[in-house]
């Protein structure tokens, strides 16, 4: 179970569990291949194609690069003419092409799976732990380092002899520690077991070490036990990266940590640890059930009998509200009585101040008033006054303008007429030439008025009267539509009586013959 429990809340990384090496066909394959194979230590690139002359190379950015000139190492020489067996990344040009990368190194930290098998231990119980390390090749000269490390390395070193190496000193180790230690405490050298079954560490479930209801018989005990495993695992893991460290670092290798990732129980001593968990597990539920029962029931009695407290609080509380009640209400009332009264004398006293300002303000308006009535008076009269002098002054001063004007009135028609009867006398003949002109007008006008009118007639002599009765009768009768109407028979009679009088005038006047 703790193991399951280990295995869940850690997540498992990818690991190496061998380490390598192996040619490629070009630099730029290097980095692709070191993150496909976690444990490819050392690339060997060829010249990319055959029969291509080139006069430059290519270092990728995250190894260490070794170059070769026919064979032999090539070192790199700085601008201030320090010299280096590493080569830093980029282009490097011009090189004839027989100088070119012979190894690139890997700069990443590697995860090398380590398992021990059939460990034994204090009890001679079989183990197995699986172990792992995390290293990485040293030689970069950012940190300080010798880049003759990673020369070192390629050539003498190696990754299998490595590998070797790391798994021999690692082993003999774990075997040791194994058996200083009972199958009962083997668990707590794991890498991160110091964090509790419950999530926390064990220092955050010491608070839990006061109650019977949540540990078993042996709690107390296995616990003291898993804390001596812990701290023996983490001085085993630190001693063993330190003695890893001494005897590596000086080979260009340093190793960065030492996990103890899991250890695994035979079936059967698992079967029995599980059952006495399961039985320490079931007494511990069976104990809390039982106490939980009692403490239920212990707090349905307090629920109850705090109940009724409150109950007889507030029984209590409204008594004495009550009571409160009734004296504030009498308070109010002698209050509410006291307002009254003190309002009716209010009211009085307001209405006697009232009276008193309307008599002083009748007092005080009849006082304007009558100052008012003496000041109007006063400028009436020297307004009458005045008036009067204005009106005497104006009286005279017309008067003496009417006298000036008149007697230039009289001047100035006196100069008039003499001035129009000059002009008369000098237009005299002119004034009768426009009379006569006027005249002539009139007359012209009368004749176009009556040259309108279709009923005149007009006579050639106006001393010959029968001639113009004639002549107007028988124009009637042509104009005359009705020959029966009473002018047409007039007519007829004014023409036979002129021509009576005609012929009688002339039978008188021929002499007899």
């Amino acid at each position: 179970i703790l193991q399951s429990r280990s295995k869940s809340k850690q997540s498992t990384p990818i690991m190496a569990t061998s380490l390598f090496s192996e040619d490629c066909s070009s630099v730029s394959d290097a980095n692709a291949l070191f993150s496909a194979s976690k444990g490819l230590l050392v690339l060997r690139p060829g010249n990319g194609c055959l029969g291509c002359t080139k006069f430059h190379f290519t270092i990728p950015d995250g190894c260490y690069a070794l170059v070769t000139r026919h064979g032999a190492d090539l070192d790199y020489t700085h601008p201030d003419g320090t010299t280096s067996a590493v080569w830093p990344p980029g282009l490097h040009v011009p090189f004839p092409p027989w100088v070119g990368v012979s190894n690139l190194v890997t700069k990443q930290s590697i995860v090398l799976d380590l398992p021990v098998k059939a460990c034994k231990t204090k009890d001679n119980v079989t183990v197995n732990i699986d172990m792992s390390l995390v290293f990485r090749i040293m030689g970069d000269e950012a940190l300080g380092e010798d880049p003759e490390l990673v020369r070192k390395f390629v050539y003498e070193v190696k990754p299998l002899g490595l590998s070797q190496q790391l798994r021999d000193a690692q082993e003999e180790a774990v075997r040791a520690l194994a058996r200083s230690m009972r199958h009962t405490e083997i668990y707590g050298i794991r890498s991160g077991a110091d964090d509790g079954p419950l999530g926390g560490t064990l220092e955050e479930e010491e608070e839990f070490e006061g109650d019977e209801v949540l540990e078993g018989t042996n709690d107390a005990v296995d616990r003291k036990k898993v804390k001596r495993s812990i701290e023996k695992g983490k001085d085993v893991t630190d001693e063993m990266q330190a003695r890893l460290n001494r005897q590596f670092i000086p080979q260009g290798i340093q190793i960065l940590s030492v996990m103890i990732k899991s250890v695994h129980l035979p079936s059967d001593i698992t079967s029995q640890m599980s059952e006495k968990t399961m039985i320490i597990s079931k007494n511990a539920q069976q104990r809390m059930f039982h106490i939980n029962t009692l403490q239920n029931t212990r707090m349905d009695q307090q629920v109850q009998t705090l109940l009724q407290t409150f109950e007889e609080q507030r029984e209590q509380e409204l008594s004495s509200g009550d009571e409160i009640l009734n004296a504030e209400q009498v308070k109010l009332n002698d209050t509410i009585a006291q307002a009254v009264k003190e309002e009716a004398n209010i009211r009085e006293e307001t209405k006697v101040r009232i009276g008193n300002m309307e008599a002083e303000n009748d007092l005080e308006v009849q006082r304007i008033k009558d100052r008012m009535h003496e000041s109007t008076a006063k400028i009436t009269a020297e307004a009458e006054k005045e008036a009067a002098e204005l009106l005497a002054n104006t009286k005279l001063e017309t008067q003496t303008l009417l006298s000036s004007a008149q007697l230039q009135v009289a001047k100035n028609r006196a100069d008039a007429d003499r001035i129009m009867s000059k002009a008369e006398g000098k237009i005299a003949p002119w004034i009768e030439k426009k009379k006569e002109y006027e005249t002539k007008l009139r007359e012209m006008a009368v004749y176009e008025y009556l040259s309108q009118n279709e009923d005149l007639v007009i006579s050639g002599k106006m001393d010959d009267e029968g001639v113009n009765v004639m002549t107007v009768a028988d124009s009637i009768l042509q104009s005359a539509k009705d020959p029966g109407s009473r002018s047409a028979i007039l007519a007829e009679l004014a023409i036979i009586g002129k021509a009576s009088i005609l012929n009688t005038t002339d039978t008188a006047t021929t002499p007899a013959g």
